[in-house]
């Protein structure tokens, strides 16, 4: 079976900006949204795209 591609993916990361960084660095994804994560408010929710 072949895969047309990827829709999302969840992962949990401690360190906000090493998590930005590698995303947006060392993968090439840009930055799309960022919220407070509704269910920790201490935290951010980051959205990434190609």
């Amino acid at each position: 079976m072949r895969s047309a591609g990827i829709h999302h993916i969840t992962a949990i990361a401690g360190d906000p900006q090493r998590n930005l960084d590698f995303y947006t660095e060392t993968l090439g994804l840009r930055l799309v949204k960022r919220t407070v994560n509704f269910d920790d408010p201490g935290s951010y929710h980051f959205y990434f795209g190609d």
